[in-house]
């Protein structure tokens, strides 16, 4: 049974506010999310506890009857310590790095990221359903590195409410498919930013 990692939709603001709601084009994305949801056999929905994320799972929730689950094992790489300007001051250069350059810290932020999707997908796969996780763009990468054997930070570009999907053995995670937007309409596809290329992305 698929593990889906749904990146979440666009916020009203970026880097520079510590904690953004969606905006109103992140909550259209949402729904969006929440149609393509009722084609799967979910039965857990794993949130990162930042509001983004929390509005994100909101309609895809009532789409499905779940209750969200929040974790901060799936929320995003910055030290809750950090303010607003540090994260736009790290950014840049950690995005565009991979990680083994990183510091133990980040790396052992990551390897907690991948267990726990680990073991959700595991868990899933023995009681017979789909699980939803709803996250960030570099915890999402994270994943998608691990199953894929790249070190990049920001494997793969990603859009706002892009989905991935993995299964899972005892062996590790297995990508299926990575940031697909095939549920959002052309003119919802946001976030395409130069990631890749280490800038900061126009939201967060």
């Amino acid at each position: 049974m698929p593990l889906y990692l749904i990146r979440h939709g666009e916020a009203f603001a970026s880097f520079d506010h510590l904690d953004p709601g969606l905006s109103e084009r992140g909550r259209r994305q949402a729904e969006h999310v929440a149609e393509w949801a009722k084609g799967t056999s979910a039965a857990r929905l794993v949130v990162s506890p930042l509001l983004r994320t929390r509005e994100t799972a909101l309609p895809i929730a009532a789409a499905l009857g779940l209750v969200p689950e929040y974790r901060d094992e799936v929320a995003e790489v910055f030290d809750p310590t950090m303010t607003a300007e540090e994260r736009v001051a790290m950014l840049p250069d950690f995005i565009a790095s991979r990680w083994s350059e990183q510091p133990e810290g980040l790396r052992t932020w990551r390897r907690r990221v991948v267990d726990t999707v680990l073991e959700l997908a595991l868990a899933g796969e023995a009681a017979g359903h789909d699980v939803l996780v709803v996250s960030h763009f570099v915890a999402i990468g994270a994943v998608i590195g691990e199953a894929t054997g790249d070190d990049a930070v920001i494997p793969v570009p990603m859009a706002n409410a892009a989905i991935s999907s993995f299964s899972a053995g005892h062996g590790g995670l297995r990508l299926l498919s990575a940031a697909t937007t095939i549920h959002l309409p052309p003119g919802l596809v946001t976030g395409m930013s130069s990631a890749i290329a280490g800038l900061v992305p126009p939201r967060a």
